[in-house]
C-alpha cells in the first residue's frame, strides 16, 4: 500500500511491496499519505536523498513500529497475506525431481546471462543442526551486477533488498515450489512519486525482474 512508499522512501525496492498492497488493501487517503511523508522526512542532512551512493537518515525503530501499525490499521489483510501479496511463486510440475529443477533454473540463468552467484542450502544445515530430515528450502542467488551497481547509487539501502533471491521449497505434501519477492515495480508507471527511479533505472530493474521470472518458470517446468 501506498504508505510503504510514503513510510519507508529510505528502502526503495519496498515500493513493490507498498504497490502490490495497494491494489488489494484499503485506499489510504491522500491527506494521511502527506502527512507521513512529512513524518518520515530526514532530521538531519547528512546525505540527500538523490546523491549517489549514500545512505538516507536512519529511521529510528520507535518510528517504524509506528508506521508499520499505521499500515496494519488500514488493511484488513493478515500478516500472512501481506507477505503473499508480496511473492511471486510458482510450484512446480508434479513429475520433476529437485534435481531437474534446479537444474533447469541454473540452465536458464546461463542462457539469459543472469549470473549464478551462489546457493544457501538451509535445509542441510537444518540437519545438520538437529540430526533430523526437515522439507528441502534453498536460497539461490542469480543477480545482474550492473544493475545492482545504478540501483545502489540510487538508493544505498536497497543493498539489503537487492532483488536476486530465489527460493525453491518442499512444501508439506513434498511439493516444490518456486519463490521470490515480487519487486514489479510496473504499477509506478504514471504515478507521482516524489523521488521516483529514473526511467532507466525503473527498466532495468524490471528486466531483472523479468528474468529472474523466466529462470523460475523454467524451473517449474523442467524447460532447459
Amino acid at each position: 500500500m501506498a504508505i510503504l512508499l510514503k513510510a519507508l522512501r529510505a528502502m526503495s525496492l519496498t515500493l513493490a511491496a507498498g504497490g502490490a498492497l495497494a491494489q488489494v488493501g484499503s485506499p489510504v487517503n491522500s491527506g494521511t499519505a502527506a502527512v507521513l511523508a512529512e513524518d518520515l522526512a530526514p532530521t538531519t542532512a547528512s546525505a540527500r536523498p538523490d546523491t549517489p551512493n549514500t545512505m538516507m537518515a536512519t529511521v529510528s525503530p520507535e518510528e517504524r513500529r509506528r508506521l508499520m501499525r499505521q499500515s496494519l490499521a488500514w488493511s484488513s489483510l493478515s500478516l500472512r497475506e501481506r507477505i503473499n501479496v508480496m511473492t511471486y511463486k510458482v510450484e512446480a510440475q508434479p513429475d520433476l525431481t529437485w534435481d531437474d529443477v534446479i537444474s533447469s533454473m541454473r540452465h536458464r540463468a546461463n542462457k539469459i546471462n543472469l549470473k549464478f552467484v551462489g546457493a544457501h542450502l538451509i535445509h542441510k544445515e537444518i540437519e545438520a543442526i538437529t540430526g533430523k530430515p526437515t522439507p528441502k528450502v534453498a536460497i539461490y542467488h542469480f543477480c545482474d551486477a550492473l544493475v545492482a551497481r545504478d540501483l545502489l547509487d540510487y538508493s544505498l539501502e536497497a543493498a539489503a533488498l537487492l532483488p536476486c533471491r530465489i527460493a525453491v521449497v518442499e512444501d508439506s505434501r513434498q511439493r516444490i515450489w518456486l519463490a521470490m519477492f515480487d519487486g514489479d515495480i510496473g504499477w509506478l508507471d504514471g504515478a507521482t512519486v516524489p523521488g521516483r527511479l529514473p526511467d532507466s533505472l525503473q527498466e532495468a530493474i524490471s528486466g531483472l525482474r523479468r528474468g529472474l521470472e523466466e529462470i523460475i518458470q523454467a524451473g517449474a517446468s523442467g524447460t532447459l
